[in-house]
């Protein structure tokens, strides 16, 4: 797309997520670090600060608008993200994994990982 539509796409962003845009960005720019990290130390620094942010990011969003979320992070390279792995639930959806799926935080980071 040209620049003209991608700075109404930004705009547009910004509208739908007025207090959470440089967030949400800031994530995504985290997301995009951890696969160019050059040392091992450094891409499971960058993993555990992207897990804070989007962690402290879905708080903020379950508790200004209402919206739950379980989610799972891990790594994918298995001889080095061994190590990579959390589950983060909103205060409302506590338990959810252990309740629907039957699997507790390091059984469900497992079932990823394998996935």
């Amino acid at each position: 797309p040209g620049t003209a539509v991608r700075r109404l796409c930004y705009e547009k962003f910004k509208e739908a997520f007025p207090d959470d845009y440089q967030d949400i960005l800031s994530a995504y720019n985290e997301a995009n670090h951890i696969g160019s990290a050059s040392t091992l130390n450094q891409h499971q620094q960058s993993f555990q600060k992207l897990y804070r942010r989007v962690a402290s990011l879905l708080d903020s969003a379950s508790t200004r608008f209402g919206f739950e979320a379980a989610i799972v992070f891990c790594g994918n390279i298995v001889n080095q993200d061994a190590s990579l792995g959390h589950v983060h639930t909103t205060q409302s959806a506590a338990g959810f994994f252990e309740t629907r799926c039957r699997a507790n935080d390091d059984t469900i980071i497992g079932h990823l990982k394998a996935h």
